[in-house]
């Protein structure tokens, strides 16, 4: 599947939000950032469609999801193959005080790029879609915590 620049996969829907493939609370990832590398919580789940939703939570462990963003992108592409949505995920605390949800797309060779899910404005033009997402699947996904 040829993914270009622009293009972020729709939210997806999943047979069992309860159901994960992944659970790794110390998920280490490579940086080309000075810290050469970080830990995160990864979850990943089986999409409908037989792709695979991936969140990732930031750990504060050495080098931040966002600034390896492009490293994680290529090291979950290469371990589940086919459609893959990734969401970044910064649990409250970090100066929010709620959870933030976003959309990463890093495809080889652009700058990454990052569509907020949850919370958006209500004035934000996926805010409906993003909630109804949110209110089906969100709090259930963010929630997991076990296979």
């Amino acid at each position: 599947m040829q993914v270009n620049q622009d293009d972020f996969l729709p939210l997806p829907a999943l047979p069992d939000p309860h159901q994960l493939v992944t659970y790794d609370p110390a998920w280490t990832y490579p940086s080309a950032c000075a810290g050469g590398g970080g830990m995160a919580l990864l979850r990943v789940w089986r999409m409908a469609d037989g792709g695979h939703l991936a969140i990732v939570t930031e750990s504060g462990v050495a080098v931040s999801i966002t600034n390896a963003a492009e490293e994680i992108s290529a090291a979950l592409t290469v371990r589940y193959p086919g459609p893959l949505v990734i969401l970044e995920h910064y649990p409250a605390g970090d100066g929010a005080p709620h959870d933030r949800l976003d959309q990463v797309l890093a495809v080889p060779g652009s700058t990454p790029r990052w569509r907020p899910i949850w919370p958006t404005s209500p004035v934000n033009p996926d805010y409906t879609t993003n909630r109804a997402w949110m209110d089906a699947y969100g709090t259930t996904l963010l929630s997991a915590t076990t296979r």
